[in-house]
């Protein structure tokens, strides 16, 4: 009985889940911001990645600019990844990661009263933190969302789709 009503309670976000046309919207929004961030970020790294790092000052100087050296990099084979349907699941984990830690970054600098330009998207967008934090967290719910929908829903209309299947049984956790 109880399974049954947990089951009903949470029913709403199993059809979310199960629509290939919700998931489809979630790639491709998902992936459009991730690739427009990275594109950002990669026409100066140093100005646009690498110097944000350092101005959110959290970490210590030694990893902030390898870091900021291989964001854009990340976002861009990320965001690729959930475009093509190629490592699906492993791009939206990447992607619900970065944007857990860039919220909880966020919220770090701004609860020191800093008002700050995060450089989320790079040369495309001047933003201030206070502004992309409420992207953060849905945008996590669509990472979570193409995460865990099945794979002929998060693979629907995909390259990855059209790869062998050897490939996807041998990568199955992370396709």
């Amino acid at each position: 009985m109880a399974e049954r009503k947990h089951e009903t309670r949470f029913g709403w976000l199993r059809g979310f889940v199960d629509n290939r046309y919700i998931i489809l919207v979630s790639r491709l929004t998902l992936a459009g911001l991730f690739l427009i961030s990275s594109y950002g970020k990669l026409m100066d790294i140093e100005r646009y990645s690498v110097d944000a790092v350092y101005t959110f000052g959290l970490l210590p100087m030694a990893l902030a600019r390898p870091f900021g050296l291989a964001m854009p990099f990340i976002e861009l084979l990320c965001g690729l990844g959930v475009l093509f349907g190629v490592l699906t699941r492993l791009a939206a984990l990447g992607i619900a990661l970065m944007n857990v830690s860039f919220f909880i970054a966020k919220v770090i600098v701004l609860s020191q009263g800093r008002e700050i330009k995060c450089g989320c998207f790079g040369a495309v967008v001047d933003t201030l933190a206070s502004t992309t934090i409420y992207l953060d967290l849905p945008l996590t719910l669509l990472a979570i969302m193409v995460l865990v929908a099945a794979p002929q829903i998060r693979h629907w209309n995909t390259i990855g789709n059209r790869l062998p299947n050897t490939w996807k049984g041998k990568l199955h956790s992370i396709w």
